[in-house]
């Protein structure tokens, strides 16, 4: 059985079980599936009540403090289909009943589900590649961003902006090629900076999904490099109020960061608040430190839902705030100095440690409600609608006011209003096959404030359609799908670059997505899964206006009025293998795009009055990116367990006969880990190719030396046999390596951090795991 799974019934059973007396009527037993496997996780509700349970790891359950004579028992779990019994309890005591649920195959978004135990979801889970991280594995890894703690992922690496920014790059593609769905809604912030990290708390994610390669027919404009769809735990539904307190600490910048979240249930529903605070002051690498790179951080959120028969709901409310500083080694006043400080390549003037925040700096503030509900129709089917509302303000400081300019102003501020909504129509399995259609619709505006301009004023209005369905037919899946969406662009820039009066350009885009993939269960271990799939992305108002210096990554940027839209064709094909012994998962890609919109290196840096800096105009091109990835996990018993991630992929500008700038290198992860019972030890290494293809006489400087770093990592839970003390301790770059990773910003600059000892705590309150 999954270990999430036994997890959340552990949990789930902890928070709905009401106190009663010992001598009250109860119903009991024991719940599995046609093949006698336990099944934990499943809902046992009264039916007209508020009262239920859920099945224990063994697939025990037990409702306590009925009334005598005859009860109507509802069996619920995805994947299954809903049972119900009618039970006479007793007056003078208990009655036993057992229950075996029978498989029903499902759709879930971009997978297709059945509950066939763990092997049957994972061997046919997706037509394309995608990982899953639980609520136990996130315990393991939580870290300082979401791209650190998704960087150790088979394709996954990490684009970083100093040591407190750090976003995910799927397969070479990030930023507007890469979808983030948060609480179920497409996260809209300034995404188009490659220092502009998702505004999303570490500690709130109870689930994580990756899905590699083109999504666009499910989830629209944008999705050409992948999704990431990060998701709160499920709330509890009983009337206990529990908690759980988490901390980490981290040695290198010092950082202190803590969560504090209480849920409970109520009429009928559920409820959950959670708020949590980080500081960290400058990192260091193994020789220098790298001042003014602290940051703070406060995040809080609400959320309630109902989950009835037909009819369930959640809303959501969060915040995510943050003042975080910027390398000041990398902002320099003339071309002399840039010249001379990319050369020597490291600070010519030492610092000591510091909490303090300087300009260049960043206040970013990002506000979500997001509403989802859905109602099950007489025929079967299902209506979801999901609203969300977002609110960024961003505000960049630089390290060198104007003449005139008070020192406490930002160098520009924006503020980006986002409503969206979907609505699907969700059918009910109709023999072999399942399908969904729905529309989608995005109304934005982006405001500048009185100070500096870097991006205009700017409306943009996003409408689509899609259909997608699958047929299931013994071992073989098929999908296929099709969507059409449309954006419209009213934007206010400076009539010539950066300069003259501002005046109203209109833009409009259309165009199709398609995917059509297929799952093959070779043998009972082995499978196959194949998808081709088609996405296309407009650009963006940064790519088409921008003109001036970005103060995050240290360089001008000037844009191109006259980009046209990308367009990608995708071919993926996923190999499955899962046994007792190994679990196997390798990929392979090819990703042609037309039109592929990047950042180009000018010959020259631009001067200006803030300073002197790196310049990089937006061109397009036809680009061609293949790939392997791919992870292996094998038991050899005794608890020892061997593990491998590879990630390669090569990017190529077709139209200059030359490699894509800025393509992450090739990447392979070791590691062994030996398992007692509730603790763990691992040691992981991490081997990093230097990047030999790059284009010639287009950057500041040639890629950086292939590096190799140890990580070692120790985990034990305390009082098992209550709700557990979690405790993590690691130790990343274990022999304080000097390095300098390829996508770092500040590579021209300084090394990246060197050893960091992190210590997570994880304390359950009143039953929650």
């Amino acid at each position: 059985m999954p270990i999430h799974r036994t997890l959340l019934a552990l949990t789930a059973s902890l928070v709905l079980l009401q106190s009663v007396p010992a001598n009250a009527q109860f119903i009991t037993g024991v719940i599995s599936d046609s093949d006698g496997s336990a099944l934990a996780g499943v809902q046992v509700v009264v039916e007209g009540t508020t009262r239920g349970t859920v099945s224990l790891a063994g697939g025990q359950y037990r409702l306590d403090g009925l009334p005598p004579g005859p009860v109507n028992l509802s069996f619920r779990f995805i994947g299954f289909r809903t049972e119900e019994r009618m039970v006479d309890v007793p007056a003078d005591g208990g009655v036993r009943l057992d229950m075996v649920m029978h498989t029903e195959v499902i759709q879930v978004d971009e997978i297709v589900v059945t509950a066939e135990g763990q092997e049957e979801a994972m061997l046919k889970r997706s037509t394309r590649s995608v990982i899953v991280l639980d609520a136990l594995a996130l315990e393991e890894i939580r870290g300082q961003t979401l791209g650190e703690m998704l960087s150790t992922l088979p394709g996954v690496t990490s684009l970083s902006t100093g040591p407190s920014i750090s976003k995910p790059v799927i397969r070479g593609l990030h930023s507007q090629r890469v979808v983030v769905l948060n609480s179920g809604v497409v996260q809209e912030g300034q995404q188009w900076g490659g220092e502009h990290g998702p505004e999303i708390d570490p500690f709130s994610p109870g689930r994580i999904e990756v899905i590699k390669g083109a999504a666009g027919v499910e989830y629209g404009v944008g999705a050409i490099g992948g999704v990431i769809r990060v998701e709160p735990e499920e709330l509890p539904y009983g009337e206990k109020i529990s908690g759980r307190l988490e901390a980490n600490a981290f040695s290198n910048n010092r950082q202190g960061a803590g969560s504090a979240m209480v849920e409970g249930g109520l009429f009928g529903g559920g409820w959950r608040a959670r708020t949590s605070y980080h500081r960290a002051g400058d990192s260091r690498t193994p020789e220098h430190v790298i001042r003014n790179s602290g940051f703070s951080e406060w995040d809080g959120s609400l959320s309630a839902g109902y989950e009835g028969e037909r009819i369930g709901w959640r809303a959501v409310a969060s915040h995510f705030g943050t003042t975080l500083g910027l390398y000041t080694g990398a902002h320099i006043g003339n071309v002399d100095d840039l010249l001379r400080a990319i050369e020597r390549g490291e600070p010519s003037v030492t610092h000591d440690f510091s909490y303090s925040i300087d300009p260049p700096k960043q206040k970013i503030a990002h506000d979500l409600i997001s509403l989802r509900g859905h109602v099950k129709l007489k025929s079967g089917d299902w209506i979801e609608a999901q609203y969300g509302y977002q609110s960024n303000r961003r505000s960049e400081f630089d390290a060198h006011a104007r003449s005139g300019d008070d020192v406490g102003d930002p160098a520009f501020s924006l503020r980006l209003a986002t409503n969206t909504l979907d609505v699907k129509l969700r059918a009910k399995p109709r023999g072999r096959w399942l399908g969904v259609v729905g529309v989608s619709g995005m109304n934005q505006a982006n405001r500048n404030q009185e100070t500096g301009l870097l991006l205009p004023n700017f409306r943009a209005l996003t409408g689509g359609v899609f259909t997608r369905g699958s047929y299931v037919s013994g071992p073989l899946t098929l999908e296929a799908g099709g969507r059409l969406d449309y954006r419209w662009l009213e934007a206010w820039p400076h009539e010539t670059q950066g300069a003259g009066p501002f005046v109203k350009k209109t833009h409009s885009w259309a165009s199709p997505s398609a995917v059509l993939g297929l799952i093959w269960r070779l043998s009972e271990h082995w499978s196959l899964a194949s998808s081709a799939a088609t996405g296309w992305r407009p650009p963006g108002v940064n790519e088409l206006y921008n003109f001036g210096v970005h103060h995050g990554t240290a360089r001008f940027e000037a844009g191109s009025p006259d980009l046209d839209a990308e367009q990608s064709l995708g071919l993926d094909g996923t190999l499955r293998h899962l046994s007792e012994s190994f679990t196997i998962e390798v990929s392979g890609y090819l990703n042609r795009m037309g039109g592929f919109i990047y950042l180009r290196p000018e010959a020259s840096p631009r001067v200006t009055i803030r300073g002197t800096f790196p310049s990089f105009a937006y061109a397009q091109t036809t680009a061609r990116l293949v790939g392997l990835d791919g992870s292996v996990t094998t038991q050899l018993g005794h608890g020892i367990e061997l593990s491998g991630v590879l990630s390669m992929v090569r990017g190529q500008d077709l139209d200059n006969d030359e490699p894509l700038l800025a393509m992450p290198a090739d990447r392979l992860r070791l590691g062994i880990r030996k398992n007692w019972g509730e603790a763990f030890v691992g040691l992981t290494g991490t081997l990093v190719a230097r990047q030999n293809r790059f284009p010639e006489g287009v950057d500041f400087a040639e890629p950086p030396p292939a590096y190799s770093l140890l990580s070692l990592e120790g985990h034990r839970t305390f009082f098992p046999g209550g709700s557990g003390l979690h405790v993590t301790i690691s130790v990343d770059n274990l022999l304080n390596t000097s390095y300098r990773d390829y996508l770092s910003r500040f590579r021209y600059f300084i090394d990246d951090p060197g050893r960091t000892v992190a210590l997570r705590i994880h304390l359950p309150i009143g039953g929650t795991s």
